[in-house]
């Protein structure tokens, strides 16, 4: 009808814009952030692992379609909007967190090791660099010897000039010596000899610890002869025999006899029987306190002074077996012997060997 007015349609409400839909969709991702945060700052870990959380999507409300003009009896209500998701609780993943801190551990592992091998290195390259300076320094002096080698000609000049000068003079001086008349040959046997062998008797004395003792070598020669014509008969034809006889004085005698060879046919045939020849024979000491000292060879009653006063010097000879503690008195006793006129042999032995002798055996020689 045209007196009335007209009846105007209600305002519909506008629908939410897409930038205020986005910026709510911000606001709970930022507070979702924010309550993550505050999570993980609450582990007792010290560094644990971020856990990605996917915030679930927010439901985007659809815009609202268009809606016919209300009747007039109604009033418009306004569109709700939609409330925002909660947030959901987040909890810590126990097994990533083992993870992270085994990869931890072989990521400090791996650094030491590579600390370690750093230091190797830097070890290495520090013995490196010292052998080269020394190679370098030895390479420079050597370079400098090669440069200048005028020292060592020098040196090397001088002395072939000094073995020069001495080669010359050994030449003058075997020349010399060839020029040299030579010396008659002179014979090594002196005609005239100080010593000589011993004639006539022969007397036997030891000099020992600076004492002097008679070996009555006679008596015991004796007595070897009437033992040994006991040991022929009882030997049963042995080939040697050894026995001992005395003592006489201070010394026994220890012989040996053996079968005498025939030398031909004549001796072969003149023998009748068997026969033994004197091999050697060894004088052996009684008892070790045995001789006289200087003094007590001087007594008149001594035994040395008895036995040199009934020997005639112009035909006996006294053989002085010395050892080598009885050399001082051996010298004492010659120079008295010399004075009186005798003859004096001397055979040194050395300690610990007896006196032996046997018919092959060399003479006494005596001054």
């Amino acid at each position: 009808m045209r007196g009335q007015s007209p009846i105007s349609e209600p305002q519909r409400p506008e629908p939410e814009s897409y930038l205020s839909v986005l910026a709510n969709l911000g606001s709970v991702l930022l507070g979702v952030t924010a309550l993550l945060a505050v999570v993980l700052s609450r582990q007792p870990r010290p560094e644990p692992p971020k856990v990605a959380v996917q915030a679930p999507p927010v439901p985007v409300p659809a815009p609202a379609p268009l809606v016919s003009a209300p009747k007039p009896a109604e009033a418009p209500q306004p569109e709700p909007r939609p409330r925002p998701a909660p947030e959901p609780s987040v909890e810590p993943d126990r097994a990533a967190i083992a993870r992270a801190e085994e990869a931890l551990d072989a990521a400090s592992r791996d650094r030491a090791r590579a600390e370690a091998r750093a230091a190797e290195a830097a070890r290495q390259l520090a013995e490196a660099t010292r052998r080269a300076a020394s190679d370098a320094a030895s390479s420079r002096t050597l370079a400098l010897r090669v440069r200048d080698p005028s020292t060592q000609i020098a040196r090397a000049s001088a002395r072939g000039g000094e073995l020069r000068g001495e080669r010359d003079r050994l030449k003058e001086e075997v020349a010399a010596l060839a020029r040299m008349p030579r010396p008659k040959a002179k014979s090594i046997v002196d005609r005239t000899p100080v010593a000589k062998p011993a004639g006539g008797d022969e007397y036997h004395f030891e000099v020992r610890r600076n004492r002097v003792s008679y070996i009555d070598l006679d008596r015991l020669m004796a007595l070897v002869k009437s033992d040994a014509q006991l040991r022929v008969r009882l030997s049963d034809n042995a080939r040697l025999i050894d026995s001992k006889v005395g003592p006489a004085g201070a010394f026994s005698l220890r012989y040996v006899l053996g079968k005498a060879m025939p030398q031909g046919i004549e001796e072969l045939l003149e023998r009748h029987g068997l026969s033994y020849d004197l091999r050697g024979w060894e004088i052996l000491p009684e008892f070790e306190g045995r001789g006289e000292t200087y003094e007590m060879s001087r007594e008149p009653i001594s035994e040395y002074a008895r036995v040199i006063n009934r020997l005639n010097p112009t035909r006996a000879t006294i053989t002085m077996w010395i050892y080598p503690d009885g050399f001082s008195l051996y010298r004492k006793l010659r120079d008295d012997l010399h004075e009186r006129g005798f003859l004096v042999a001397a055979r040194p032995l050395p300690e610990g060997m007896p006196i032996r002798g046997s018919p092959g055996g060399s003479l006494s020689a005596g001054q």
